[in-house]
């Protein structure tokens, strides 16, 4: 775009292309203010330009229609402005590209805030969790990622790609010999957000509940490591209570592994068979999801409690320190119980009966019998634990 600055004697032709680097410049503004002033819901935002599509449409064509079309726009001027030489070579019909893209991204960004204030409005009020069973795949509990992702993330993301792309036509238009700005690393965030925003506007609940059980499984899988690590140690001493206590241990992080395994099986099993969501609320599915949170997180600080002193002098450790360790290893595991229950109880309910007809016989019953069996090893091997700390906390109850 070297035109745009050689002489005083500007040609029409180079005047015509600073009047187009100025209105692309001002295009990248209003869409950057428009952007920034989107995120409020008001009456006025759930009046969509379809007002008789159902949500069901309106997600469909966001994750099939709307959410692509950003995708490609913004594949479409990073194409535009990743190469500031070539755009200094022959900037006309690059600005004009700009200028067509421009208006209609302003307009198909407007649609995708329209239409997740409609899916899932700011204000007004908000459906019972603890019966929004009707709501089917509109519950709260699945939309809230892909509320948040649109509403956050991917703001934040085109907000950034907008202002990058402005200052790599202020700086051609300046003819900068340095190049300081790059639209890549903005163009490529933005890119990962849209592909987030359309995986969380196909994902069921199902889906949801592997990622936690998924996550438990991981933290299980490393506290079981940790436990081993140090029972195993020949090479530095061990106090005797610690290497008890982390031996009673591993019998239940390997049952709680073996548990979050299965589950995750069961997820793959049924998977492909089941529609977007269960006949669970957005409490239990939030039960569901914590309770499986909750016993990741007490395993951790067990195993954490365990392998805490053995950064100082194992073989040294107060007896009063270890009466402490038992009691918070009891608090812990006597909170476990409960947790398990409640997930086994939606199981049952709720996860168990999605099994198709034809894979009852190898799947459905037996998982109800090896529930069972489960459940007496998992009571028994919390029973040894719980034995094992009170032999080391004798005065609790």
């Amino acid at each position: 775009m070297s035109e745009l600055i050689e002489t005083p004697e500007t040609t029409l032709g180079s005047q015509q292309l600073r009047h187009q680097a100025d209105l692309v410049i001002q295009g990248f503004r209003r869409l950057l203010e428009d952007v920034e002033s989107r995120p409020t819901s008001s009456p006025r935002d759930r009046s969509i330009i379809h007002p008789l599509c159902s949500k069901k449409e309106l997600l469909t064509e966001l994750g099939s229609s709307l959410l692509p079309l950003l995708k490609q726009q913004v594949a479409s001027l990073t194409q535009a402005l990743e190469d500031p030489d070539m755009l200094r070579q022959d900037p006309g019909p690059t600005l004009e590209l700009i200028l067509e893209i421009q208006p209609k991204l302003a307009q198909n960004w407007d649609q995708i805030i329209r239409t997740m204030n409609h899916i899932m409005p700011l204000e007004g009020p908000k459906p019972d969790p603890a019966a929004d069973q009707n709501l089917n795949e509109f519950k709260p509990y699945r939309l809230r990622d892909l509320a948040t992702c649109i509403r956050g993330d991917l703001q934040m993301q085109i907000e950034d790609f907008l202002h990058s792309a402005r200052l790599v036509i202020e700086e051609i238009e300046l003819a900068r010999d340095e190049r300081e700005t790059s639209i890549g690393y903005d163009s490529y965030e933005l890119d990962n957000s849209i592909d987030s925003a359309l995986e969380w506007s196909k994902v069921s609940e199902l889906d949801l509940l592997n990622g936690c059980w998924e996550g438990a499984l991981l933290q299980t899988n490393a506290g079981l490591e940790d436990l081993s690590f140090i029972v195993h140690l020949n090479y530095r001493p061990i106090s005797r209570p610690i290497a008890q206590l982390a031996k009673s241990f591993i019998p239940l992080l390997k049952l709680t592994k073996l548990f979050f395994n299965k589950l995750l099986r069961l997820g793959l099993t049924i998977k492909a068979d089941v529609q977007s969501y269960t006949e669970m609320s957005t409490a239990q599915l939030l039960l569901f999801e914590r309770s499986a949170q909750a016993i990741a997180k007490s395993i951790s600080a067990s195993v954490g409690r365990l392998i805490e002193p053995e950064v100082e002098d194992r073989a040294q450790i107060s007896q009063e320190l270890i009466h402490q360790i038992s009691q918070e290893l009891i608090h812990q595991l006597k909170s476990l119980s409960p947790l398990f229950q409640s997930v086994l109880l939606l199981l049952n309910l709720y996860i168990i009966p999605l099994v198709p007809n034809n894979k009852l016989s190898s799947a459905q019953i037996p998982f109800k019998a090896w529930l069972v069996t489960w459940y007496t090893l998992f009571f028994k091997a919390t029973n040894n634990a719980i034995n094992a700390a009170n032999s080391f906390a004798p005065n609790l109850n």
